[in-house]
């Protein structure tokens, strides 16, 4: 397939029925495959302008070390939050059907400035306004998005489901408390800890997400706007869940971050 015969707006059709119905795709057709990220990156803004959402913010994806060298990319694949997707504590999530979900407890950061984009951008203090913890359900379209290539994932707004959102961890940004976070974190399923902190290759350095968040924006020619979310990948070890009556929860400086699914 050459490169001007490739329609986003098709495999967002095909993306956006198996959203709404819950069907789970084995893969696309050939002929609606993206065989560039860039264009993977089209189909996805054709998906989430055809789900008529209002974003809020972006998700970073497959952004440690050791996952970025087994997927052979260069950094982390860039998803896009949904208004409507993105909930408060204590919010009962329900989904299309009892397709299975990661769970992901990530840091998150809230934008303080517009930043147009700009190449070699690269972060500084004064462009958050707060850091949050967060929840990211994650559900592809496809039954196993390990096996359907990175393209395809990218296209599928890389798994984006839902968001839970805590209160503000800190203002600002500060390396103490991220640090403080990730070596005590520890999330419970059903009141039974269940994940941990993440360390070494595994784990997503959250500030190196959002520099290639900028470099994407850069790449994609978007302004990045003050207040949104950015939550970073996981914090966490990630963990699968099939069906529904779950209670998830963390609990960091005082603080209780809760949904059931």
């Amino acid at each position: 397939m050459t490169e001007h015969t490739f329609n986003p707006t098709t495999i967002a059709s095909t993306l956006l029925g198996a959203w709404r119905s819950g069907e789970l795709l084995s893969s696309l057709p050939a002929e609606q495959q993206p065989p560039t990220l860039a264009q993977a990156y089209d189909a996805q803004d054709a998906l989430f302008k055809a789900a008529g959402g209002v974003r809020a913010g972006w998700k970073l994806g497959v952004g440690s070390p050791a996952a970025m060298r087994a997927a052979n990319l260069p950094r982390p694949l860039a998803g896009q939050l949904e208004a409507a997707r993105c909930h408060a504590s204590g919010v009962h999530l329900p989904l299309p059907a009892y397709t299975p979900v990661t769970i992901e407890c990530e840091i998150a950061f809230v934008l303080d400035r517009d930043l147009p984009p700009v190449a070699g951008r690269t972060v500084q203090p004064e462009d958050i306004r707060e850091t949050r913890v967060t929840f990211e359900v994650v559900r592809s379209r496809f039954v196993d998005r390990k096996t359907i290539g990175w393209y395809n994932f990218a296209a599928d707004n890389v798994g984006f489901e839902g968001l839970i959102v805590g209160e503000p961890l800190c203002a600002g940004l500060d390396h103490d408390a991220l640090r403080t976070l990730a070596e005590t974190a520890v999330v419970h399923l059903d009141g039974v800890p269940k994940a941990r902190g993440l360390f070494g290759d595994t784990a997503t350095d959250p500030l190196n997400s959002l520099n290639a968040l900028y470099a994407h924006a850069a790449e994609r020619g978007i302004t990045l706007r003050a207040g949104e979310i950015v939550s970073t990948g996981a914090m966490c070890e990630p963990f699968d869940l099939t069906g529904t009556g779950y209670r998830l929860s963390v609990q960091y400086a005082g603080q209780t971050l809760a949904f059931t699914l």
